[in-house]
Order: structure tokens, then sequence, then C-alpha cells
């Protein structure tokens, strides 16, 4: 198993099983973006889903923010992958993953009357 990361932000488990493989718990970890030391204007944000990847590269942007969308994004896109290979994603067992609750886009659609 991979080194889990010091200070992450954001912790959560969801159940895995690929074709032919028993099921198993996976840890999400999103950390916390920080400037990179090579390059000032970049941030770098750092994600993990183990035990199935344990050496993801930080996510890379010209904003912290962005950043951080972007590492959850590659975590959702592996979770796709699960599916993609015929394999299952549970919240908990027995209990499908709900991919759309975890949808970016919906934010741009809400109303006005939900802006500041």
């Amino acid at each position: 198993m991979g080194i889990f990361m010091k200070d992450p932000i954001a912790i959560d488990k969801v159940f895995v099983q690929l074709p032919n493989e028993p099921l198993r718990e996976v840890t999400i970890q999103i950390g916390r973006p920080f400037k990179d030391s090579e390059y000032p204007d970049e941030w770098l944000c750092p994600a993990s889903l183990e035990p199935l990847h344990s050496n993801l590269l930080p996510a890379r942007s010209n904003s912290a923010f962005q950043s951080l969308c972007l590492a959850n994004a590659r975590i959702l896109n592996l979770l796709h992958e699960v599916l993609g290979q015929g394999g299952s994603v549970w919240l908990e067992p027995d209990a499908p993953f709900p991919f759309e609750a975890y949808a970016f886009g919906v934010a741009v659609s809400l109303p006005n009357r939900y802006s500041r």
C-alpha cells in the first residue's frame, strides 16, 4: 500500500470490485493545493486512490482552485475507468456510487439567485 498524504483536506472511502476480484475498500484522499517550488506561477494538488493508484502525479494548474478541481476530476475519472473495465464502484456494499452527485458542471447551471 502506498504512502498516505500528511495533511489531506478530504478523505472518503468507497468500495471497488474489479472483474474476477473481491470487493475491496478504497480510500480517496485530496490534498491541499500548494505552489510549485520550481514554477512559482503554478499550483499542485495531490490526490490518491489507495490501493488502486498509489503514485498519482499532483494535478497542475496556474490556479489553486483549478488544481483542486482537476485533482477531484482525476479521481472521478479513475473510478469511471473501473466501470469501463466491467467493474463496480459502491458508496457502501450494495449502494452504487452516485457519480452524478459529484459532477462539477452543476454549479454552472444554477439560477442567478444562488449568486452573491
